[in-house]
């Protein structure tokens, strides 16, 4: 930790050393700055546009969205309500797909946070009616072995 705080020092050291007033000093440090919230920004605006659930719980995926959106916040990029919902959306997993349909064909798209909360009742609903049809598959298993024995 101690050579990172260094390395960070000398760097700014060696950006403001030859300048001859404390205005042009502070002109070079914030232009260091703006290239690296630039950089930052361009990353988590990739991040958040290329984001999918894949395996990730509902509450695991939208905390992971609403943190990069919090994140961007930081830097002063706003990312309103209607575009957290689309990335949410877009992201989903198959297992979504008639929930985002219904979504999408709605005049009134749902808040981060009511979305947020319909996708966890969906989680549970398909988590449910799963163990259900496996249930279910086991049962028949076992009597299709005891109607061959």
């Amino acid at each position: 930790m101690y050579c990172l705080a260094t390395c960070v020092h000398d760097h700014m050291l060696s950006h403001i050393r030859d300048t001859k007033t404390p205005k042009e000093a502070w002109e070079n440090l914030k232009k260091i700055f703006a290239t690296n919230t630039t950089a930052r920004k361009l990353q988590l605006r990739q991040e958040l546009n290329n984001i999918q659930q894949k395996d990730m719980s509902v509450s695991d995926y939208t905390i992971k969205i609403k943190s990069i959106c919090d994140s961007l916040g930081s830097i002063n990029v706003n990312v309103d309500e209607d575009e957290m919902v689309q990335v949410c959306l877009g992201g989903l997993a198959q297992r979504f797909n008639l929930l985002r349909m219904e979504i999408l064909a709605s005049e009134n798209p749902p808040l981060f946070f009511d979305l947020q909360s319909m996708l966890l009742v969906e989680e549970n609903h398909v988590r449910t009616e799963t163990k259900a049809l496996e249930g279910q598959m086991l049962f028949s298993n076992l009597d299709d072995g005891r109607r061959r024995g």
